[in-house]
């Protein structure tokens, strides 16, 4: 999954006990699947059956851009494994282009366009897994990987509880706080130069707030030191929510920057007591 990493540098990051709990622990498979053509890779990582039964279902939906940000074997330790720890059959899409090679074949990153599709077909074939609740989906996403959150969600109502970490919820304000990611949008929104406006609008989730589900509680997590997404766009979506009368929560971290990492347990302890309060029993 992107560039190769050398053994040395994953050895230091992932100790040997780390690596050889998560053997035991989990079953963790590299995927790929077709969706409008293109090949799309992804994880799919969960407790050993044996000894957890049925497990619910969490979306990881990362952050970046085609291949910057896609989920290498570092990043498969410390952004998918610490949620198949907590009990979750994790899957998470690399989105369609998020790996080297040819774009004929594994087609090219739209921004929050044709991509919420490669989550969505993702989400359609793990149901068939054997050993996953299906009547217990959750999603977290962080930065761009909120964006599509919300994206996903528009389109499934049976999504129980959401939550994002420093998730880009205004595209134009963004451009404003951070102009440099308009070269992103650029190179990767298709005809982004004759419907600017209206391609920043359909990717951000303040614009359309009351089309998400009404009844899927979301949580919202961003320290005010991120230099990459305003803390601003996180508290103008939860004021949408509260004005829609849906059910969210807000908690923003003090100097704690875009990764939240001052604050990663916190912040994971939020997300785990936010989807047990939603899960079906």
């Amino acid at each position: 999954m992107g560039q190769p990493l050398q053994t040395e540098m994953v050895q230091k990051m992932v100790p040997p006990r780390a690596f050889e709990f998560a053997q035991a622990s989990f079953d963790c498979k590299l995927v790929s699947y077709k969706n409008d053509g293109a090949i799309i890779y992804g994880y799919v990582v969960s407790p050993k059956a044996a000894a957890t039964g049925k497990s619910p279902i969490l979306i990881y939906n990362r952050g970046g851009n085609a291949t910057y940000g896609a989920i290498d074997s570092i990043g498969l330790f410390r952004q998918v494994l610490p949620l198949a720890k907590a009990g979750y059959t994790v899957i998470a899409s690399q989105y369609r282009g998020g790996t080297e090679g040819d774009p004929k074949k594994l087609g090219r990153d739209e921004f929050g366009g044709r991509d919420v599709g490669d989550v969505l077909k993702l989400l359609d074939l793990s149901l068939k897994l054997p050993g996953v609740d299906a009547d217990n989906i959750f999603m977290l996403g962080a930065s761009r990987g909120g964006m599509m959150n919300y994206l996903v969600a528009k389109q499934r109502p049976n999504i129980r509880a959401m939550a994002t970490m420093a998730g880009a919820t205004d595209l134009a304000a963004g451009l404003k706080f951070r102009p440099e990611m308009e070269r992103v949008y650029q190179e990767w929104i298709p005809d982004y130069e004759k419907n600017k406006q209206a391609a920043l609008d359909s990717r951000s989730a303040l614009r359309w707030a009351e089309q998400l589900p009404a009844e899927m509680p979301v949580l919202i997590l961003h320290g005010d030191a991120d230099d990459r997404v305003n803390v601003e766009e996180s508290r103008a979506m939860a004021l949408r929510l509260q004005e829609l009368g849906r059910t969210h929560k807000l908690v923003i971290y003090p100097g704690d920057g875009h990764e939240i990492m001052k604050n990663r347990k916190e912040a994971y302890g939020e997300i785990f007591a936010w989807f047990d309060l939603y899960r079906k029993h």
